[in-house]
């Protein structure tokens, strides 16, 4: 069994996560290659499809050409929206390496053009990061829920008609898709499966959910006051973790919330650690904050991950956090609200916090439940073992290969929904 993972990266969000299974992959014999536009690792079965300076250019140039004609059709886009093309033409490098299987991860940004997959043959899964691939463009929806029927009038584009921009690309992604006759959506958490299970997308393929997986001897807790030394954080303080790329200025984070719900903690007891945003700032919500940045390095996520309380997850749509699995490998709490998939991994009041649905005094209430030293320490245990009972890599590998091995024998029945 040979098997195919496009992603546009290796590193971050999605490309974290479908490398991890790669490396399951991998280690559990199965002959597997990961293709990506953008490669970080030294992993010489992680290739970059696209080498040398001038494919990278091209990609710009078809970043570019996406955001223009998102520009001419719908005015632009208020938050991130994608077409799947202009994109790399990848579909004769695919037939010439003949895997038995591709499995599609994230690929926007120039990364692979949709109509790759018009009337292919091999048998293909898509593991859904976010909505893309069910949408008509937008990569979460907003709660609009439009992607049920057709589309069109799409909030996330500033001038979208009811059969606009958004319309005509799900009706172009619905005809390409139809046209792939052994396609399987995988719903990483609950909530995506149920998503894509009523889209309009998925009628006539299959959907099941499985989720991402991480290694838990490698994402495991360190001491934490030795952690604090060693990255110059205070020992006397309750730290919390909030980290998200762009999330001063992608509203779906939740920024808005989690500066709110901090100016109920005091600012002699509590400060915030933000990961993936550089700021001239020293505070957030009356906190004093540290701004480190995009950290890439496992070793020093786990370090900050270790050193910290707590993290805070506000998102308002989220799938299978990244970061929410990490931080209870590492024995660290969680508190977000009761959204998404967020409830496939927190259990409330027993490894974190849910908290109501954009409810700024609960979600105050559970970083202070969480950071207190009594419940923080039960409930440090609880995170950590939930995320081996239900996240180890090894095991959530084990089912993947048994799901690949089912779609390729078709035994699968179309319209199966588990």
């Amino acid at each position: 069994m040979k098997i195919l993972q496009l992603c546009g990266k290796d590193f971050f969000g999605a490309g974290r996560a479908a490398y991890r299974l790669h490396q399951g992959l991998s280690n559990a014999g199965v002959e597997c290659e990961m293709w990506v536009g953008a490669k970080r690792t030294n992993d010489a079965t992680v290739v970059d499809v696209y080498p040398g300076g001038l494919n990278k250019r091209w990609t710009k140039v078809f970043v570019k050409l996406e955001k223009l004609k998102i520009k001419l059709y719908a005015g632009g886009a208020n938050n991130m929206f994608s077409l799947g093309s202009p994109a790399h033409s990848i579909r004769k490098k695919i037939e010439k390496a003949k895997p038995d299987l591709i499995h599609l991860h994230w690929t926007n940004r120039g990364f692979m053009d949709l109509n790759a997959l018009k009337g292919i043959k091999i048998p293909v899964v898509v593991s859904l990061h976010d909505m893309w691939w069910f949408t008509g463009g937008c990569h979460y929806d907003g709660e609009c829920g439009r992607y049920v029927e057709a589309c069109g009038h799409c909030p996330i584009l500033k001038n979208d008609g009811e059969h606009g921009l958004s319309f005509k690309h799900l009706q172009t992604k619905k005809e390409v898709l139809a046209t792939v006759n052994n396609l399987t959506f995988i719903g990483l958490s609950t909530w995506m499966r149920d998503c894509v299970a009523k889209s309009a997308i998925a009628q006539g393929h299959k959907v099941v959910n499985l989720p991402n997986g991480i290694n838990t001897e490698q994402f495991a807790p360190l001491n934490a006051l030795e952690s604090r030394k060693k990255l110059g954080l205070p020992t006397d303080k309750k730290l919390i973790l909030f980290a998200a790329v762009g999330v001063m200025s992608e509203p779906r984070k939740g920024y808005k919330y989690i500066s709110q719900a901090l100016r109920q903690c005091n600012p002699e007891e509590y400060e915030l650690v933000v990961m993936g945003e550089k700021s001239t700032e020293d505070s957030v919500g009356g906190l004093k904050t540290y701004f480190l940045g995009e950290i890439n390095n496992d070793a020093l996520l786990i370090e900050y991950i270790s050193a910290v309380d707590i993290s805070v997850v506000p998102s308002l749509q989220e799938n299978l956090s990244n970061l929410i699995m990490e931080s209870l490998a590492c024995a660290t709490p969680v508190v977000a609200f009761e959204i998404g998939g967020n409830s496939d991994m927190i259990t409330h009041r027993k490894n974190g916090f849910l908290a109501k649905d954009r409810d700024v005094d609960d979600l105050a209430r559970g970083i202070k439940f969480c950071c207190d030293t009594e419940n923080n320490s039960e409930l440090s245990q609880q995170a950590q073992q939930s995320v081996k009972n239900k996240f180890n890599i090894e095991d959530v590998s084990k089912q993947y290969i048994e799901l690949y091995k089912t779609v390729i024998s078709e035994q699968l029945p179309v319209s199966s929904y588990q």
